[in-house]
């Protein structure tokens, strides 16, 4: 398995967003997992394909034929509604769902940080029996970076991102929040989809050391993380 670039761009689309103030700055935090629309009814819409299914211009991808190969980017799904400005029905450009990322923005919206390609090369490198859900999701968002949550310990700030399709949580120290520093993945055996993530410091909690509580939702269990 192996990780490459390709022309395809990623729209974040968050499905959490976490607040913290680190330095008397506000920041938000975005978990960029992505999904598409699909209405039923009279007239329904569905603007999802896979680049397979799509007809791509030449000129743009002179390479069409091999990206459109199932084992290149032919299962990636894609939006019908962006790409192709001129309407002439071949795509100038490809744009995926959701950015396999999580992003660090001011509270006006500028970028300070984006993780890009990190969570798939941390969990390719560390645990590649799970990566982007056993290499079931590599054409449909990936990992799925579903949630964030920042827990203040010491002088430490730390960044949690629940990751639904690899069953884990990555762990961050966002303290710089221009220059994140990866620490670890959390994962426990027999969890699967973790969907929410709640931080409690250690002065509320109720063992008096932090704690991080996590939601499973494909196994309904509920994990305590102790500091």
């Amino acid at each position: 398995m192996i990780l490459a670039n390709y022309p395809v761009f990623g729209i974040y689309q968050p499905d959490a967003i976490a607040y913290v103030m680190i330095n008397d700055t506000e920041y938000f935090i975005t978990a960029n997992e992505g999904d598409a629309r699909e209405y039923e009814g009279d007239p329904g819409f569905v603007e999802e394909e896979r680049i397979k299914d799509i007809l791509l211009d030449s000129t743009a991808f002179p390479n069409y034929t091999e990206l459109q190969e199932e084992e290149v980017l032919g299962s990636l799904k894609i939006t019908t509604t962006l790409g192709d400005p001129d309407g002439d029905g071949f795509f100038d450009q490809l744009f995926s769902y959701g950015a396999r990322s999580f992003t660090i923005w001011t509270t006006n919206g500028a970028m300070v940080y984006d993780s890009g390609s990190e969570i798939a090369r941390k969990t390719l490198e560390l645990t590649p029996g799970v990566f982007n859900g056993g290499d079931s999701r590599s054409d449909d968002k990936g990992a799925e970076p579903e949630s964030v949550e920042v827990l203040k310990v010491g002088d430490r700030y730390l960044l949690f991102v629940g990751l639904e399709r690899n069953d884990q949580v990555m762990v961050y120290d966002i303290s710089d929040p221009s220059s994140p520093k990866f620490l670890e993945l959390l994962s426990n055996a027999g969890d699967e989809g973790p969907e929410g993530l709640l931080a409690i410091p250690a002065a509320e909690s109720p063992t008096g050391k932090d704690l991080l509580v996590v939601s499973n939702e494909d196994t309904g269990g509920v994990t305590f993380y102790e500091n």
